[in-house]
């Protein structure tokens, strides 16, 4: 998760050629199985990219206790991710 997180990683030609179909009304959508959200940071709208194994722009509970479903703050999921430990990453299901 470290090294994939945003920012270590530029968007190539591919995702700036997206972004330019999107530009000209030509791109309905792009299906990817890359987690690495390039296809945003190139500035392609979210709500036109299917991650098909999710991605970094955005987080939901998925365990059944607590509010599952409920959206989580992509800066906590980064410090988990980043700094630290089994702590961190409990607390984020139990929140």
């Amino acid at each position: 998760c470290k090294e994939l997180w945003p920012g270590n990683f530029a968007p190539s030609p591919t995702h700036y050629f997206f972004k330019l179909l999107h530009d000209k009304g030509k791109l309905r959508r792009v299906f990817t199985q890359n987690i690495d959200s390039l296809e945003t940071a190139s500035g392609l709208p979210a709500d036109l990219v299917v991650a098909a194994h999710g991605n970094f722009d955005g987080a939901h509970r998925v365990t059944d206790t607590g509010h599952p479903g409920a959206a989580v703050s992509l800066e906590e999921v980064r410090q988990a991710a980043l700094h630290g430990g089994d702590a961190e990453w409990d607390a984020l299901f139990e929140a």
